[in-house]
Formats: C-alpha cells, sequence, structure tokens
C-alpha cells in the first residue's frame, strides 16, 4: 500500500491580512519513504474574502480551495495531512487520481 505524505507546504504570498486573503499553496506530495514528489496546488482564503470575490466575480468555482477563518499555516497544513491519509493506493497512479479529487496538481486536471 502507497501512503502519500506531504513533504513541504509553500505559500505563493504571505497574506496582507490574516483574515481577508486569497493564497496560493504549493503541496509538494511524494511517497512515504521514497525520494521525489508531484506538486499540487490549493488556494486558503477566508469567508470575507469570499464574499468579496462573490460581490465582483458573482460565482466561484474552484477545486482545491480552502476556507479558513483567519490565517492559519499549521491548520492548512494538518488538513491537507488528514486528506492525504485518505488518499492511499496500490500505485502511485491510484493515489494521485484521489489526491487530484482535492485539488490540482502540476500536470493539470
Amino acid at each position: 500500500m502507497i501512503i502519500p505524505v506531504l513533504k513541504s507546504l509553500g505559500v505563493g504570498i504571505e497574506p496582507d491580512s490574516v483574515d481577508d486573503f486569497w493564497v496560493p499553496l504549493r503541496a509538494d506530495i511524494g511517497e512515504e519513504g521514497i525520494e521525489g514528489v508531484d506538486v499540487f496546488y490549493f488556494h486558503l482564503t477566508t469567508p470575507k474574502r469570499l464574499i468579496y470575490v462573490l460581490q465582483h466575480e458573482r460565482t466561484v468555482f474552484e477545486r482545491g480551495l480552502i476556507i479558513v477563518e483567519k490565517y492559519d499555516y499549521d491548520l492548512a497544513k494538518n488538513l491537507i495531512e488528514k486528506v492525504l491519509l485518505e488518499c492511499k493506493g496500490e500505485t502511485w497512479e491510484e493515489v494521485t487520481n484521489k489526491i487530484m479529487k482535492y485539488c490540482v496538481s502540476e500536470y493539470g486536471d
């Protein structure tokens, strides 16, 4: 059984405000005990920013969107790690297909 692990999580832009932001996250995910990663992308936002976007765009349709009350890197990291526990598989392709239900990969959809 292949177990995916979060090897690193990068924040594209540090938010200016703790409760009003929309920032990209880059998750380097690989197989437990094996070198190498695939890159997956999420977005971290708050209800305040989501309301702003809805007022201007009228819709939001995005896989990988994580909504939090305020900026909390550790909370986002822990959530992604929790999701990965549900993404075990017999092959890495099976694992990545499960991960991509939650986000977008470096290879697209």
